[in-house]
């Protein structure tokens, strides 16, 4: 789904959103949390349609610029880790949008 070949990841949290019934690819992202602005990442969160499977990971550092917002609306899509993540923890998370507790397939 991602890969520095495919040049869809970088530096901070790197996302790839996947349709939950047909298993298709929708999106591709990853958001600067050291040098960029959280605001564009806090947009796109909340543009996540219900049955999506939300796929993220961390690359340096995704801590740095995540302010309660963010970190609120990941908690809402099963993270339970999201709370704790500090400046470059490594950190790799899939739940959804419309989950009901939270994931067990976070590290």
């Amino acid at each position: 789904l991602m890969s520095g070949v495919k040049n869809n990841v970088g530096r901070g949290i790197n996302m790839a959103l996947v349709n939950g019934k047909t298993g298709e690819l929708l999106d591709t992202k990853f958001f600067d949390m050291w040098g960029g602005d959280v605001a564009p990442f806090i947009e796109f969160l909340k543009t996540i349609q219900d049955g999506t499977i939300v796929l993220m990971t961390t690359y340096d550092d995704g801590a740095t610029k995540l302010n309660e917002e963010a970190r609120k609306l990941i908690a809402e899509l099963g993270s339970s880790s999201i709370t704790n993540l500090g400046f470059r923890d490594n950190w790799v998370f899939c739940g959804g949008k419309g989950i009901k507790t939270k994931s067990p397939f976070e590290q």
